[in-house]
């Protein structure tokens, strides 16, 4: 079960995760779409989601967050 899952379950502690070759990591990305009506809007969203702002929210859901990560 993903920490995310577990930290907000009710009577739960999360005590640590597990070793790192044994974990399942996901990884969740963001683009924008070709086509899209709200280029702008969904640019300003991702620049968020990878923002030093975001970072606390992310992590305090139990989730890492990866940063700024871009293909030119």
């Amino acid at each position: 079960m993903p920490v995310s899952e577990i930290v907000h379950a009710l009577g739960v502690d999360f005590a640590g995760t597990i070793a790192e070759e044994i974990q399942l990591n996901q990884v969740f990305a963001a683009a924008v779409v070709a086509g899209s009506k709200e280029i702008e809007a969904a640019k300003r969203l991702i620049a968020f989601l990878a923002s030093e702002r975001a970072s606390a929210t992310i992590k305090g859901s139990g989730m890492e967050p990866l940063g700024k990560r871009r293909a030119d």
